[in-house]
């Protein structure tokens, strides 16, 4: 993720958002860091292994996310494009997400055990990821 020259300075921000998600005045700690992560990633693309592959080619990635649902979705998507863009693969339902009820102040890390849906969607996750890992190694990618 590199800047533009269409770049506000001032607020940090593209004149148009829809084309580099860059943190607006308003973005959390959170949306920060990731989006820290994935410009460090977009750095890892000039490297590449013993076949030239990128060196993330093969790497499996996961996304969890707690707010509200339509916020989820909307981070697991640009995350997702985002890991894919370095050379993560995301597997089948690669993602989890917790959004507690609707209008109440409980916090994920607050809840005594984890929800039964968020429980059972995180499991998939893992092993769907652990499966695709496992093929990975097995038949990388091909080189280029």
């Amino acid at each position: 993720m590199t800047r533009n020259d269409d770049h506000d300075p001032d607020t940090d921000q593209c004149i148009d958002p829809g084309m580099h998600p860059f943190p607006s005045p308003k973005a959390s700690s959170s949306d920060l860091l990731a989006r820290q992560v994935l410009e460090r990633l977009d750095a890892e693309l000039s490297e590449t292994d013993e076949q030239g592959r990128p060196i993330l080619f093969g790497k499996v990635s996961l996304v969890a996310v707690v707010g509200n649902e339509d916020g989820a979705h909307k981070v697991i998507a640009d995350l997702g494009q985002g890991l894919s863009d370095v050379g993560f693969t995301l597997a089948a339902q690669g993602s989890t997400y917790w959004v507690g009820q609707a209008m109440h102040t409980t916090d994920y890390q607050d809840l005594q055990q984890t929800p039964e849906v968020t429980a059972n969607a995180t499991g998939i996750a893992i092993r769907n990821a652990a499966h695709l890992a496992r093929l990975l190694k097995a038949s990388p990618y091909p080189a280029c």
